[in-house]
This record gives C-alpha cells, structure tokens and sequence, in this order.
C-alpha cells in the first residue's frame, strides 16, 4: 500500500492518512481483512509521529472502515462497512456543505460525478 502524505498541505497529516486508507480500500489496493501496517511501521515508512497514525486508525476504527485485532487493525471485513449513526449525520453535513457550494459556484454536479468516478478507480475498482 502506497500512502502520499503531502507535508505542506493544510488537511491534517492523520486526515490525509484516513483518506489514502480509503482510497486505497475503493481502488482495490487493500482489501476487507487486510491487515495494516503497524503504527511505528507505518510512521517510520512515511516520517511521520506515532501519534498521528494511532489517530488516523483510531478514526477509522471509529466510522467502522477498520476494526482492532489481537495483532493490530485490518480493514473491516464487513463489506460496506458499517456506519456509525453519528459519523452519518456527520457525512450528511459535509454533503449538505458540499451541495451548496455547488449551487453558489453553479457546479454541474453530473458532470463532478463522473469526475469523481474517474478519479477514484483504480485497479478494477467498482465506484
């Protein structure tokens, strides 16, 4: 798994994390029972604190994209993942935010979908 963590960026490092995890789970890089990389792996490969990637796996513990096992975390094996009834209502403000930026900047949502689609295949993705 290949994670890019963009050091100058204004997302939080762990939030760039949480979101390469994803990407990598939609574009069939990682798989539901896969096992992440340790914590003090994972930091020492990227550079980055310990306490940013416990932060990164706890919040994806946490939306249930990842569970904790004996030996460390793997990708959830239920497939969706289950979501939590606070990270739903969390998802629906960003989505509601979202929207309206598209209708003030008058954004073809339509035409943003099918970008989105295109960005996050991968190898055989199915979005």
């Amino acid at each position: 798994m290949i994670i890019e963590i963009d050091m100058t960026s204004e997302t939080p490092i762990y939030t760039q994390l949480v979101y390469q995890i994803k990407l990598g789970l939609i574009q069939g890089k990682i798989h539901p029972g896969d096992s992440l990389p340790s914590v003090r792996s994972l930091a020492g490969d990227i550079g980055i604190n310990l306490h940013t990637v416990n932060k990164a796996y706890k919040v994806l513990v946490g939306e249930g994209v990842v569970t904790q096992v004996k030996k460390g975390y793997e990708i959830s094996k239920e497939t969706p993942p289950k979501i939590s009834e606070s990270y739903k209502e969390e998802f629906k403000e960003k989505l509601f935010d979202l929207m309206i930026d598209a209708a003030v900047f008058d954004i073809d949502v339509d035409g943003l979908l099918e970008e989105m689609k295109e960005n996050l295949k991968g190898d055989g993705a199915d979005v």
